[in-house]
């Protein structure tokens, strides 16, 4: 049976949900903006960050010292932008009789709404991502794709069904993409290459790809971690992305399109690293003097930048609860140079998103 989710005063954050908005995550289709924009907790709503350049790259003209003379300077330099985190927001009304008869199937429509409306919050932000990320202007050694050279050529051109024949050779032109990250200090093991679905699909049936595991793969299956075999990418750093967005009409689409992304991912990121991009998100926390005496307070009705927000409509004899759900956060490419969009990696017309039914009444 579920437990109800209780009622709190009129004004007050439900802290209970507010921590379940924090948790919650839509496993059935992973979302996976966060390896490039990760989220990163702020003490401010709005603040510098630090852009380092690339000077550390550069060998000096010299460095060996005569005796009694100085070394030789070296400046390190950095630029700075900032970031601001707004409050993304969405509510939903609750009639009281629509929670008794979810307890009674067995669960809590209030805490399922909580679920829905930060699942919606979080899916806009996956949109947000993918629209900068796959933005050539955002990351100028983007690539774009067409004809011959779209990985799913083969498709489209029957002949080129073998890889003796096929025009696109997606396995070299991801290592090739791979060494301009290189030259950006990005490790291969700090790559992720998130591939939009039916990027994926194409790849997995790539006459280059089937050619390199056809003696080793019995199933005839081509898998994620197989791709990053090929590709020379750490196992589990090449991601699908699945997740889709609808019109208001049920017209399906791809969040990341027929596109594919290549950049920098770090696990615990923090303001320091060179991500693609950040999430800052904000959490409140210690002053910058760390002291523990400056507390910062994080944004009004939430607990680490998530609130959950509920209450009775005033029209009381409706009888409806009104719940709405925040989140404070800013999205910025803070690195340029460590992200490659690759740009009509497949044709569209070589895919089509399925039906998807109207709205159901219970």
């Amino acid at each position: 049976m579920g437990g109800y989710v209780g009622l709190a005063p009129a004004g007050f954050p439900n802290v209970a949900l507010s921590n379940f908005a924090k948790e919650f995550a839509d496993d059935e289709v992973p979302l996976v903006g966060d390896l490039i924009f990760p989220k990163v907790p702020v003490e401010r709503q709005s603040f510098p960050y630090v852009i380092w350049n690339r000077d550390n790259l550069r060998i000096p003209g010299s460095t060996l010292r005569a005796p009694g003379d100085s070394a030789n300077t070296i400046r390190r330099s950095y630029s700075t932008s900032s970031y601001f985190c707004r409050s993304h927001a969405l509510e939903s009304s609750l009639p009281f009789e629509d929670e008794s008869y979810s307890l009674g199937l067995g669960f809590s429509t209030k805490q399922h709404i909580t679920g829905d409306l930060i699942g919606r919050i979080r899916r806009a932000r996956e949109s947000e991502i993918a629209a900068m990320a796959l933005n050539t202007t955002n990351f100028p050694n983007g690539v774009t794709l067409s004809g011959g050279a779209q990985w799913d050529s083969y498709i489209t051109t029957p002949a080129n069904d073998t890889e003796a024949t096929v025009t696109s050779h997606p396995i070299v032109a991801v290592q090739a993409y791979m060494a301009i990250l290189r030259q950006a200090a990005v490790q291969n093991t700090q790559m992720v290459l998130i591939l939009s679905d039916p990027v994926a699909q194409a790849l997995a049936n790539h006459p280059d790809m089937i050619e390199r595991f056809k003696y080793t793969n019995p199933t005839g299956n081509v898998s994620l971690d197989q791709m990053a075999s090929a590709f020379g990418l750490s196992a589990g750093n090449v991601v699908m992305a699945s997740a889709i967005t609808m019109s208001q009409n049920n017209v399906g689409s791809y969040i990341w399109g027929m596109d594919a992304f290549l950049g920098f991912a770090k696990k615990n990121a923090d303001r320091n690293d060179v991500s693609c991009g950040k999430t800052f998100v904000w959490a409140g926390g210690k002053g910058p003097g760390g002291d523990g005496g400056s507390s910062m307070p994080g944004p009004p009705g939430t607990v680490d930048g998530y609130g959950v927000l509920e209450w009775i409509d005033p029209h009381q004899s409706k009888k409806t609860y009104w719940q709405s759900v925040d989140w404070y956060y800013g999205i910025q490419v803070t690195a340029q140079e460590t992200g490659i969009p690759i740009l009509n990696a497949v044709s569209s017309a070589n895919f089509t998103v399925g039906v998807i039914p109207g709205d159901i009444e219970g």
